[in-house]
């Protein structure tokens, strides 16, 4: 159905330009032309929302609500130049049409708000990056010379600023949209393409407002309408109620793109500057000043968070999210190190799941990895605030735990086999199994004097609980069994 709706904007789009070859009648035929491509955007947003039930309508509808004041823009503008062929710089149409933006914004928020509802801190400073370069150009080319534009009343030149301001409130929550978290089904890039557009065909828009060379009916027309139409186009591709799936991940960081497009806007500033000193045209030097400045902290921000990605990533495991083994290692070393100035000791648990060759060869690599995955969700559930849970290797797990005596790791290690042992897990839709682990115990300085003995008699205990029929636990001193 996307398709087709939009063929057939294209189509009208295409007639737009014919009518006014109909003379006298052209005007008022291109101008209903226009008006049904808008029109008919609004319908489609709210039939997409109808069709495709998305569980979050809240974003879709602000979006057709944004689309419907603009239609009525449209129409009191072709009300006042057509009907009452008025010449004022501004018209009641400016009022609606400066309103749409807000609910635009407002829609995207509730988009991000579903999609990541987090801060994402990366994605917030990659957009203010964006908003801040484009600011400064609307500044230097739009707001600046409508602001200081003689010709026009001191109500024109403010309605002239406020067009661009909402572009660039329009295009800091796009920015946020588009580099955040998140699935990006077609439907997704249908509403990013009509965006872009949005934001592009305004910006062409003031910049031949400015130079006093637009015209009506120029190309800018079908740029509008495509805008409509992309929008209408989302709305009603069965993708649609994916985008406002919850995507607990991040997304993209450091791609070949996204710093691509985070260079061109941090250049902007500079490269602004030099053009207007080339052109010996007004240089903005305090805000070029300022922007730059700007920019340069949040760049050091975004790499510092890049920095602490990368170091979250290097200690964290990617299926499980529990430590990897070499933050374990590290851990255990500063761990021992303090047993050693202080009177206290360290516990190690090497945790093994039994039989994990037959879930893989049963239920295959997807029901091992959810075995795995359910099993690092009890683990967090059932050890000590400060107990460090790493994912061992393969199908092994290992627990750290802090100032732990012996009836501590006791203690522990069976909470943690009574409660894997106690319910079973899902390997797909409709099948559960029952796993067991079989659990090695060692304690530093109590049974051992050194980390590659705890490690070492953990690894011995484990393989004795493996011998002496799986699903118990061992330590040096005892065997608890089921």
């Amino acid at each position: 159905m996307w398709v087709g709706y939009l063929a057939v904007v294209a189509a009208v789009a295409g007639l737009y330009y014919l009518v006014p070859l109909l003379g006298s009648v052209g005007p008022a035929a291109q101008t209903v032309t226009y008006a049904i491509v808008i029109w008919s955007s609004v319908g489609a947003l709210l039939v997409g929302v109808y069709r495709n039930r998305p569980t979050r309508k809240g974003p879709w509808l602000l979006l057709a609500a944004g689309q419907l004041v603009t239609a009525s823009a449209d129409l009191m503008f072709d009300v006042y130049h057509f009907l009452l062929e008025t010449t004022a710089d501004v018209t009641p149409a400016d009022p609606l049409y400066l309103a749409a933006y807000p609910l635009y914004a407002a829609g995207l928020l509730l988009l991000v708000r579903y999609r990541t509802p987090g801060w994402n801190a990366p994605s917030m400073i990659d957009a203010a990056i964006i908003a801040i370069s484009a600011g400064l150009l609307s500044w230097v080319f739009l707001i600046s010379p409508s602001a200081h534009a003689d010709d026009l009343s001191p109500l024109a030149r403010a309605v002239m600023v406020t067009y661009p301001v909402m572009d660039l409130l329009l295009l800091a929550v796009a920015s946020r949209l588009m580099l955040g978290a998140g699935v990006r089904p077609p439907a997704f890039r249908l509403l990013s393409g009509g965006l872009v557009l949005l934001l592009v065909v305004d910006a062409v828009y003031g910049v031949q407002q400015v130079l006093g060379v637009y015209e009506d009916g120029n190309y800018l027309d079908a740029g509008w309408m495509f805008v409509g139409a992309l929008l209408g186009a989302a709305a009603l591709h069965p993708s649609m109620p994916r985008l406002t799936e919850h995507s607990p991940a991040a997304g993209p960081d450091a791609t070949a793109g996204r710093l691509t497009v985070l260079a061109v806007a941090a250049l902007l500033a500079p490269a602004t500057l030099l053009g207007q000193y080339l052109r010996h045209a007004p240089m903005h030097v305090p805000l070029a000043t300022a922007s730059c400045m700007a920019m340069f902290l949040l760049v050091i921000a975004r790499m510092a968070a890049m920095v602490r990605v990368q170091r979250q990533m290097a200690i964290t495991d990617a299926l499980t999210g529990l430590r990897t083994r070499r933050f374990l290692q590290q851990a255990l070393r500063s761990e021992a190190a303090r047993t050693h100035r202080a009177d206290f000791s360290v516990g190690l648990l090497l945790i093994d799941v039994d039989h994990f060759k037959r879930v893989n060869d049963t239920y295959g690599h997807h029901g091992g990895d959810r075995v795995l995955c359910e099993i690092a969700h009890r683990l967090r559930s059932l050890v000590r605030p400060g107990d460090v849970v790493a994912r061992y290797g393969g199908e092994e797990f290992a627990v750290l735990l802090p100032h732990a005596g012996d009836a501590d790791i006791v203690a522990i290690g069976e909470r943690i086999r009574r409660g894997m042992a106690t319910a079973p897990i899902a390997v797909d839709g409709e099948t559960l199994i029952t796993v067991t682990v079989s659990i090695g115990a060692s304690i530093l300085p109590g049974h051992v004097l050194t980390t590659d003995d705890l490690t070492l008699t953990a690894d011995r205990a484990l393989y004795a609980a493996k011998e002496a029929g799986r699903n118990r636990l061992v330590t040096s001193q005892r065997d608890s069994s089921a």
